[in-house]
């Protein structure tokens, strides 16, 4: 698969987004490190480019709070290479954005993660390895979906099976009706839990050629409330319907299960050091890119916002050269000082302001520039 074609951003530019006025960031393939002082605005860039492929911020922030301060509205362009080229653009004002592919607005969210898969991980995006169970269980429903979408309207089912029972349950014990939706709901349920033990295998197999990275194999396991066969799932949901009904929602299927991330045979957010922790993260959005490769054949752009925190000096290099055998395009911000290897294969930008000459004063822009990698004489 190493001739397989991947998703690039070759042009990026920014206007009145957060603390960015006006800057512009041409990348180039492969992988990309930004570095900058704390406030100097790298993260905005990537969220920048990640709300061109979601239509949102990995952030979670509202409309408001992305525009930049005594600002109308904001607005991010883009030039991506796909498997030709294509021009995103997301214009916001106070209360609304929207996003514009080849000129065309979007008006589901769908049309562009197909488009453009992004992977992003961030401090701001959720606690993969030592958050909450849900944030796990989304994580890996989100890479099911998006390596076979037919998986997700089986899900929509599922959740809509559920709230139809929860709903019935509540006001009334009628039988048929009850048996209906109980049944969609085993049908739909089995379906989501097979297609999640495909994705863990697929994930599994990725991980476990890790090891040099981990320093031991990390392993996922989903521990499944479901009974295993239609009719003692069946069965159950009839007999529960008292107590469902008391506690005001269903205690089994897959919105209830729960994925372990195994690190020697232990929960690593148990037992993981925070430097564990987090090359945890990189190899399971490494695994992740894999699986969406191997289905859809599209290495996807991978955004890394703050990943060299808590590692070692040792496991900073060790990170950075994994990253470099990746065949996909990385934007990876990280701390000014940092030394990089000069035989690594990648490219290393930096965050800079400068004093620019505007209406007879000095102001003070971000610039961005090549400091080191294969193309030095495009530094700015």
């Amino acid at each position: 698969m190493a001739d397989l074609p991947h998703l690039i951003i070759r042009e990026l530019a920014l206007t009145n987004l957060r603390c960015h006025e006006d800057i512009k960031w041409r990348c180039e393939s492969g992988l990309n490190l930004l570095s900058g002082n704390n406030g100097s605005g790298k993260t905005t860039m990537l969220e920048a480019i990640y709300m061109m492929a979601h239509g949102r911020s990995f952030r979670q922030a509202r409309d408001p709070d992305l525009v930049r301060w005594g600002q109308p509205d904001f607005h991010v362009s883009g030039v991506w290479k796909r498997y030709g080229p294509l021009h995103v653009d997301v214009k916001g004002k106070k209360g609304k954005s929207e996003v514009l592919l080849q000129g065309k607005k979007i008006s589901r969210r769908k049309e562009l993660t197909e488009s453009l898969p992004v992977v992003a991980d961030a401090p701001q995006a959720g606690k993969l390895v030592d958050g909450v169970p849900g944030e796990r269980r989304r994580w890996l429903d989100s890479v099911i979906h998006a390596s076979d979408p037919a998986t997700f309207r089986c899900y929509q089912n599922y959740l809509r099976a559920l709230m139809q029972r929860s709903r019935l349950i509540r006001r009334t014990r009628n039988a048929s009706e009850l048996e209906g939706w109980e049944y969609q709901i085993v049908q739909s349920g089995l379906q989501v839990i097979q297609a999640r033990r495909k994705t863990i295998d697929m994930l599994n197999q990725s991980l476990a050629t890790e090891t040099e990275l981990m320093e031991t194999t990390l392993h996922l396991e989903m521990k499944t409330t479901a009974p295993e066969s239609e009719q003692a799932w069946i069965e159950r949901l009839a007999n529960k319907r008292d107590e469902d009904a008391k506690l005001g929602r269903l205690q089994v299927g897959p919105h209830c299960d729960r994925l372990k991330i195994l690190f020697g045979g232990r929960e690593i957010r148990s037992v993981g050091s925070r430097g564990q922790q987090k090359l945890a993260a990189m190899a399971l959005r490494l695994a992740e890119c894999a699986v969406r490769l191997e289905s859809r054949h599209l290495a996807p752009l991978l955004l890394l916002d703050d990943c060299l925190e808590a590692l070692d000096s040792e496991r900073q290099i060790r990170l950075v050269k994994r990253l470099c055998s990746y065949q996909g395009q990385i934007l990876m911000t990280i701390p000014s000082g940092i030394e990089i290897p000069k035989d690594l294969d990648v490219y290393q930008w930096h965050l800079s302001e400068c004093a620019v000459k505007e209406k007879e004063m000095h102001a003070v822009r971000p610039t961005i520039q090549l400091v080191s990698g294969h193309t030095m004489e495009r530094a700015a």
